[in-house]
């Protein structure tokens, strides 16, 4: 048995993914009545905690997250410190991210079926939409850019569900801090043109990037590939990909040409909207797959990831949530089968909960964010 760390009132069980400035934990923790939800911890590296800059990134993310309630977009339930440590608690999404359902096919020497992708893609297509259509309690514009559309950023749930999460590096009107002219942000093989080249960004450049995603699930194979970031950028600047039919020759025309009109160098030549792509991959959908349902995908999950998800099983069984002072004294053992779906307001930590940690607890997102930028202020002041 693990005994879980604490953080907050989250019961940090084991690392699902590690990156450059945080890392992100599969948790446990319990609403006011007592139920165990797991939820996904983003727990920012201890370097960065220390960065202002950072720090109000993160305030960013929580802004832009608050105003995102879309069934394809992955919740944020807030933003937090505790013990000096910033961390997200997210929706947990039980499933794979697209990137491992690409290595997995690759692996084996095939691509992601057609009807799949088709699906995934539609789903994200949709998501895009939401958010470049998001828009501020006074009702404005937040002209949102994702600006990270990218395999490893888009999860396919067990059950069929596909979500769009980390708008860390988004762009909005909303934003404090501020891109530089010149500067790039994001994963240079998976950015539209004008991205590579660090212009001025509109919703059209995520669908690019979608578009890019959308291609390496039907041939396995990135769009634009070099040996230095510099050629990589020339490539994507260039926008010229080799055509589908030669890397994968049974893709539907039909399909092809939504990929091929996704990645035009030129944004007019692009779909001009997210609903608009996704109408596109469900009308070939209809055709292609008429009773594709999100179940479908669900079922082709779970068997292509049969033993991953009985290995996870194992290790969430193997830990344990120390239990809380008092007259509830029973360990609980993480079960993850036990009660997982999301809830949007959380609530100070209930009796029957563990609780080792200072964490001052606010009404709302809103209000933390405030708190944060005046620490912010009174530093910099």
């Amino acid at each position: 048995m693990h005994r879980a760390q604490q953080l907050g009132r989250y019961h940090l069980l084991d690392r699902i993914a590690f990156g450059g400035m945080a890392e992100i934990f599969r948790a446990k923790t319990f609403d006011p009545d007592g139920h165990a939800h797991l939820v996904a911890v983003k727990r920012i590296l201890a370097h960065l905690a220390v960065d202002d800059e950072f720090i109000q990134m993160l305030v960013d993310e929580a802004k832009i997250a608050s105003l995102l309630q879309h069934a394809n977009i992955a919740q944020v339930f807030e933003l937090a410190r505790a013990h000096d440590e910033y961390y997200i608690a997210m929706e947990y999404v039980d499933g794979k991210d697209v990137r491992s359902i690409i290595e997995k096919h690759r692996a084996a020497g095939r691509s992601v079926p057609p009807s799949h992708a088709a699906f995934i893609a539609a789903q994200m297509a949709r998501a895009l939409a939401a958010a470049h259509a998001v828009r501020d309690a006074g009702g404005h514009a937040l002209e949102l850019v994702h600006r990270d559309v990218s395999p490893s950023n888009i999860i396919c749930s067990y059950a069929g569900d596909v979500k769009l999460c980390d708008f860390g590096i988004a762009k909005a009107t909303v934003s404090r801090t501020k891109t530089k002219a010149g500067v790039i942000k994001g994963k240079v093989k998976y950015m539209s043109p004008e991205q590579a080249l660090g212009k001025r960004l509109d919703h059209r450049s995520d669908l690019f990037s979608l578009g890019s995603v959308l291609y390496e699930m039907l041939t396995r194979t990135p769009p634009f590939q070099a040996a230095s970031e510099m050629d990589l950028i020339l490539k994507v600047r260039d926008a010229k990909v080799a055509p589908i039919a030669t890397l994968e020759p049974g893709v539907p025309d039909e399909l092809v040409g939504i990929v091929e009109r996704a990645l035009m160098r030129p944004r007019e030549a692009r779909f001009q909207s997210g609903d608009d792509m996704a109408a596109a991959l469900e009308g070939f959908l209809s055709g292609h797959s008429p009773n594709y349902t999100r179940s479908t995908l669900g079922r082709f999950l779970r068997r292509l990831f049969e033993r991953e998800i009985d290995r996870e099983l194992r290790i969430l069984e193997d830990y344990v949530v120390g239990a809380p002072e008092g007259d509830v004294g029973v360990n609980l053992i993480a079960d993850a089968l036990g009660p997982s779906a999301p809830y949007t307001q959380f609530s100070p930590e209930p009796p029957s909960a563990p609780t080792i940690s200072t964490r001052t607890h606010f009404d709302s997102m809103d209000t933390w964010v405030h708190q944060v930028d005046a620490q912010i202020l009174k530093k910099r002041t």
